[in-house]
């Protein structure tokens, strides 16, 4: 919205409080509410907001040695900008609106830990080169019987109520019976501004699907946070809970957040990765493109699987990628080549859970997507069969052609620490910050003692 529409909806009284934040490291989105009058007379100087934001864990646990916030500096403020593009009425709230900020220093510099200022950097950089990089989000996730209070008289265990009990994958009958929920989430979500192209069942109990219209890539991380954290906040006031982990159960599949990337002409009037005579209709803007996202997925890893339990998704047979693999239409592979049309033409990048910060999602993409096209790079030779046969995979692996994922947080982080691509397209303050939220996330897990634990050992031991 414009300000002048903003303002006449403040005038009219269909705003008093504006829900002002921006994504944490994680993508949560942090921040406060304010009054609708003070909203609009603190637009050019901002909200200050602790910056504490980037100094805890998920769990809102301290962090030592961080450069950004600290207990040494005290815990200032940043400040947070409202960019009025994003502003918009809640559906599920009375007179409430929200809007997404742009986070600086006290000084006025930059926060450059700011997943939401990385995205941005990196869509300048590619508007330098002449293109206008398009995105969208496949989110799957969970929806239990539980509120808030019962989750922890259950203690998130795997007891928990799912909406629907059985599997039910596409089934239409079984869907319906929960759409007194996804349908309002649905129709809730485009009244919001965030345009739902369909939903549906997906493989497991209390399991779906929603898929986001693309936009630009901006436009698409912001709504993405926007969408999970307004999901959330329907199911608490229906007495539900959605949950966006990776895994939230071992017997069970896990959530995936395939994200999907085209490059377009800067009118937005020519999707550059369709070439009519090409093969596959691939560009060559689109091989170096996808050249460059397959070589960095090993160093970006982390970006797209950033906790613990991100890599309990990544099991061989169950939809989720283990290695550098690029096919046409393959569901099997990392990068999934979609060519069904000159506007619809994308990568899928399959590696990404639900769990992920989209923002660092997108960026990651995008900086390596350019990094290919900068250095024109190569194409690997794409897989027709089976990503998870072995005998096939290992020969690929000892010819070079492809590599293996990492497969916990550890080996993820090193390599993203070692990777001159991530400080140069996403920033050294970036990579460092994420660094040291990632070892700290180890060290807490390694404190703790699970429910496999006990069930393996409590009595036998």
């Amino acid at each position: 919205m414009d300000l002048e529409t903003v303002k006449q909806l403040i005038a009219e009284g269909k705003v008093e409080y504006v829900k002002v934040g921006a994504p944490d490291i994680e993508g949560v989105y942090r921040g406060k509410r304010v009054a609708s009058r003070f909203f609009l007379n603190s637009l050019a100087d901002g909200f200050a907001q602790c910056d504490v934001l980037f100094g805890w864990d998920i769990a809102e646990n301290v962090l030592p040695n961080l450069k950004v916030s600290n207990w040494e500096r005290g815990f200032a403020d940043i400040v947070m900008k409202p960019d009025l593009s994003t502003f918009a009425l809640v559906p599920w709230e009375n007179k409430v609106a929200s809007c997404v900020c742009d986070l600086w220093t006290e000084h006025g510099e930059a926060v450059t830990v700011s997943p939401r200022y990385v995205l941005k950097t990196l869509v300048e950089r590619a508007r330098a080169m002449g293109y206008e990089p398009m995105a969208a989000a496949e989110l799957e996730c969970r929806y239990f019987r539980e509120n808030q209070v019962s989750l922890r008289e259950k203690e998130f265990g795997p007891n928990l109520t799912p909406l629907n009990p059985g599997m039910n994958c596409y089934s239409i009958s079984q869907a319906s019976a929960d759409d007194h929920l996804l349908g309002s989430v649905a129709s809730m979500m485009r009244d919001y501004g965030i345009e739902i192209e369909g939903y549906n069942r997906e493989h497991g109990p209390g399991m779906y699907e929603m898929n986001i219209r693309y936009a630009d890539v901006l436009a698409a991380a912001d709504q993405t946070m926007l969408f999970k954290n307004g999901t959330k906040e329907i199911c608490h006031q229906k007495d539900f809970t959605v949950s966006f982990m990776a895994k939230w159960n071992d017997q069970e599949d896990g959530s995936s957040g395939h994200s999907h990337m085209s490059l377009w002409d800067r009118n937005r009037e020519r999707n550059l990765f369709w070439e009519e005579n090409a093969e596959g209709h691939m560009s060559e803007t689109m091989r170096h493109f996808l050249a460059g996202v397959l070589e960095k997925l090993p160093e970006l890893m982390v970006l797209y699987a950033p906790v613990i339990n991100s890599y309990k998704r990544y099991i061989e047979g169950t939809w989720a990628p283990l290695n550098t693999t690029w096919g046409m239409d393959n569901r099997t592979c990392a990068v999934r080549v979609i060519n069904n049309g000159a506007r619809a033409i994308r990568l899928e990048n399959r590696v990404p859970g639900s769990d992920a910060n989209f923002y660092l999602v997108f960026a990651a993409m995008l900086a390596s997507g350019l990094y290919g096209i900068e250095r024109k790079l190569e194409l690997p030779s794409r897989l027709a069969g089976n990503a998870y046969d072995e005998a096939t995979i290992l020969k690929a692996i000892e010819a070079g052609h492809i590599r293996p994922l990492a497969r916990n947080l550890t080996a993820a982080t090193d390599l993203l620490e070692r990777s001159e691509v991530a400080r140069e397209y996403l920033g050294s303050d970036l990579v460092e910050h994420y660094v040291a939220t990632r070892r700290w996330e180890v060290k807490e897990f390694e404190k703790a003692v699970t429910n496999w634990e006990r069930r393996r050992y409590l009595e036998l031991i």
